[in-house]
């Protein structure tokens, strides 16, 4: 082969990685020492790892940077953890961090953060040209060094974003989910929680579900669709049906602008005309002042347990 066609070999190689290749890469094409010094002294590629080159000019960024983690640390290696939740952009988890899984026996020097442990075929895939994680080891691995409170959010966006089930999360502890392991214990109460229920569609809900229950106060129903007749009129963010009770998160923060806005007090009136009280429970308020929420919402189910005149 032509040292030509080699150039455009490599190049067309590093167009799909980011800039990058490998010398394990370079073997694979034939490409021996002698053409690698040239490059390197040429200027024409770049040292970026240990066994890791890229094209000159080519500009770095945090993908580049993970998929030079992959590529150092070879086969078997995936970015995982905090680094594939933000990749992924699951809530919570925004930090561009180089973080990765590699297989235990796999020894080297720093190029990231990195767990050593072990990875079924089955828990990894391709995200953006890069060998990641599956959603469900991710959220599986997240559980065994975060809060639990942000793998519970993280956990619920990937829920209402289609991004992975509850059967295939069963699946995955089933399979690697032994007794001891860090973060099971956590993962397999936030499933149970949520068997059987609908999801909430956002992280407010979400803080909101769980200081409803630090409150002690009875779990309500989630996204429930309240109904005239057989005409459904909303669906609530939470409700007590037995009370006629309907809690509604409000902030633009969470909604589509002034349009939802208003769209959501429309349905606020619809749902008076059927005799259901309607709460509205505010971000700053649930973020500041928790328990004054909690509070409101457990004396309006006292009220709403007292019989009508």
């Amino acid at each position: 082969m032509t040292t030509q066609s080699l150039d455009r070999k490599i190049g067309e190689l590093a167009q799909r990685q980011y800039g990058l290749f490998s010398r394990k890469q370079l073997r694979s094409l034939c490409v021996g020492d002698g053409f690698i010094d040239r490059r390197m002294k040429s200027g024409r590629w770049e040292l970026v790892a240990r066994g890791v080159f890229r094209l000159k000019g080519v500009p770095g960024s945090w993908r580049q940077s993970l998929f030079a983690a992959t590529l150092y640390w070879g086969p078997g290696s995936a970015v995982s953890h905090r680094a594939c939740a933000a990749l992924r952009g699951l809530t919570g988890f925004e930090s561009q961090i180089v973080e990765c899984t590699v297989p235990k026996h796999r020894r080297g020097g720093r190029m990231g953060i990195v767990h050593r442990n072990r990875l079924d075929p089955v828990d990894i895939e391709t995200f953006d040209g890069l060998p990641v994680t599956t959603v469900a080891r991710t959220l599986i691995d997240l559980a065994s060094i975060s809060r639990r409170e942000r793998v519970e959010e993280a956990l619920d966006d990937a829920l209402s974003r289609h991004l992975v089930s509850i059967l295939q999360l069963r699946r995955r502890l089933s399979a690697i989910g032994r007794s001891g392991r860090p973060g099971v214990r956590t993962m397999r109460a936030l499933i149970a929680a949520r068997v059987g229920g609908r999801v909430p569609q956002s992280v407010f809900e979400t803080r909101m579900l769980r200081a409803i229950k630090r409150a002690g106060l009875p779990r309500p129903e989630v996204q429930f669709p309240v109904r005239d007749g057989s005409r459904t009129i909303a669906i609530v963010d939470f409700a007590y049906p037995e009370q006629l009770l309907a809690i509604e998160t409000d902030g633009y923060r969470w909604h589509a602008g002034k349009a939802r806005w208003q769209k959501d007090l429309s349905r606020r009136n619809r749902l008076t005309v059927v005799e259901w009280r309607v709460m509205h429970v505010t971000w700053d308020e649930l973020h500041e002042t928790p328990m004054a929420v909690t509070d409101c919402i457990r004396r309006t189910l006292a009220m709403s347990a007292r019989p009508r005149m």
